[in-house]
């Protein structure tokens, strides 16, 4: 990304246009536009030249036409870093605060609810389309927009506008805009059914940095629970102040060679059969979560350390379950063992927790016991030997994380199966293993 900061100004008239900015011309201009304050304008620009020096403390309020949306807006275009510099405006999505992208064949796409924007088009044709207002930023650092006070006109200079929410708003309303001019050309007819080309939609510009665009997401989705928990984790954990365990999560995506985007998803809440990946960053936040309840500040670097150092030994445990793999390893592994299952990581996290909040000093050797052999002793007095994550441990279905499915065995997600995971694993480090008629020893 480029280091050269980009600057907007709020001025009376013409005149007040900065000098640098009166040989150029506007790429993009909206009049009968509202500017709303959050501070007081000599707070919001100190100088005389209207140069505004905080970010996100100015909203416009405006209105758009289909026509002029679908002139500056290709809703599958991404944003780049690059875009800061172009002088050509157009509205973009920023995958990374935004709901992800996915691979197709023809290359990068956004994630979208196909349904959810035909449901939008129908009642478009159909004249019934409650849309509330569409949203962009103009991010603080990276647009150059001049806003003049007399004339109420908003124009941008420099940039681009990001879509910090109603992105599937923006789709359904441009689709069916090129629909209907597919039709004047077709029939040169500007009649098409209940379809009002005319039609003001409320548009509301934000001003914000990136980080503050990030939370804005959060909010409007995580709070709303209108995207997976765990997009709207990933998300949050981009903002200025995110959550202690979402950054944490995401750190130690960032620092460990396991926890890497190709193996944790980041869009959706579920892995489908076909992903190589190993678990869902919403399944990591919240596992962390509840391990290191109390986590704060002061405990947070000395926190990251050990979970990084606990992974990296789970990792040697464990190499073929927790690992970087190949789809087709992911799914053999899937259906032999339960070691990389959600209820799993559960378990793994709240014993990474369980053993640094006892300061156990020989927590690697303990650690080292789940790669060794392992055997149970049943109720009946039968004896199971074997791999301990193996499906074929009869233990994983006393303790009820596996249950008969209409397709075999399958793994339970729930609250009891997810303690169950970290007890077994908690009793197993510590030599304590109890059958399945004894009471648990008292844990060394």
């Amino acid at each position: 990304m480029s280091n050269e900061t980009i600057f907007s100004y709020i001025v009376k008239d013409e005149a007040g246009l900065p000098l640098h900015l009166q040989h150029r011309r506007a790429s993009f201009a909206l009049q009968r536009t509202e500017m709303v304050l959050k501070r007081p304008l000599q707070d919001i620009c100190p100088k005389p030249d209207g140069k505004v020096e905080m970010a996100g403390a100015v909203e416009f309020m405006s209105q758009v036409t289909p026509g002029l949306l679908a002139d500056f807006c290709d809703p599958e275009e991404l944003y780049s870093a690059a875009m800061q510099t172009t002088s050509r405006f157009r509205v973009v999505y920023d995958a990374e605060i935004q709901r992800g992208i996915k691979e197709a064949k023809t290359g990068p796409k956004e994630f979208l609810r196909e349904p959810q924007i035909g449901s939008m088009m129908e009642d478009i044709e159909n004249d019934q389309f409650e849309c509330p207002q569409i949203m962009w930023n103009l991010r603080a650092g990276e647009t150059a927009w001049v806003y003049f006070l007399d004339a109420g006109e908003l124009r941008v200079y420099q940039g681009v506008a990001t879509r910090p929410d109603t992105n599937h708003r923006h789709h359904a309303i441009i689709r069916f805009q090129r629909k209907y001019l597919d039709w004047i050309e077709k029939t040169g007819s500007t009649v098409m059914g209940n379809y009002n080309p005319n039609r003001q939609y409320g548009l509301v510009i934000y001003t914000d940095d990136f980080q503050a665009e990030a939370h804005r997401f959060y909010v409007y989705n995580f709070k709303g629970w209108r995207v997976p928990t765990s997009t709207a984790h990933y998300i949050e954990s981009k903002t200025r102040l995110p959550a202690i365990h979402a950054r944490l999560a995401r750190e130690l995506m960032e620092r460990s060679g396991i926890l890497t985007l190709q193996n944790v998803e980041i869009v959706s809440n579920q892995l489908s059969r076909n992903s190589a990946k190993m678990l869902t960053f919403g399944t990591l936040t919240e596992a962390l979560r509840t391990g290191f309840a109390g986590l704060t500040e002061d405990e947070y670097a000395d926190t990251l350390d050990y979970v990084l150092k606990f992974l990296e030994q789970l990792n040697k445990v464990r190499p073929v379950e927790i690992a970087v793999l190949s789809v087709a390893k992911r799914q053999k592994v899937r259906d032999e063992s339960v070691a990389d299952q959600a209820v799993m990581w559960h378990g793994h996290i709240q014993l990474a927790a369980w053993l640094h909040q006892n300061s156990l000093a020989d927590w690697q050797q303990r650690l080292a016991v789940l790669g060794q052999p392992f055997t149970y002793q049943r109720e009946d007095g039968t004896v199971w030997q074997g791999d301990l994550f193996s499906r074929k441990n009869v233990l994983w279905a006393d303790r009820g994380i596996l249950i008969p499915g209409k397709t075999g065995m399958r793994v339970v997600n729930n609250k009891d199966a997810k303690r169950a995971a970290f007890d077994v694993l908690r009793q197993v480090v510590s030599g304590n293993l109890p059958a399945a008629n004894e009471k648990e020893a008292a844990i060394a």
